[in-house]
């Protein structure tokens, strides 16, 4: 989705702006496209775990131990 073009910035500085996102654009997917190869270097994996084992930090029911 684009965003609308300001019309109040001089041709100049809007053509500095748009040159500005692109190069932020392009360094964020880099960052991103780095982070999920080192990820899957270090065999980085999602924990998962079944229902049961599944723990909440403010439990409402207790057992005895």
């Amino acid at each position: 989705m684009a965003l609308p073009i300001n019309q109040h910035l001089p041709p100049h500085l809007r053509e500095v702006c748009d040159l500005l996102a692109r190069g932020l654009l392009r360094l964020r997917s880099r960052a991103a496209e780095e982070a999920a190869r080192d990820g899957a270097d270090q065999g980085d994996r999602l924990l998962h775990f079944p229902a049961a084992e599944r723990l909440h930090a403010n439990r409402t029911n207790r057992r005895l131990a």
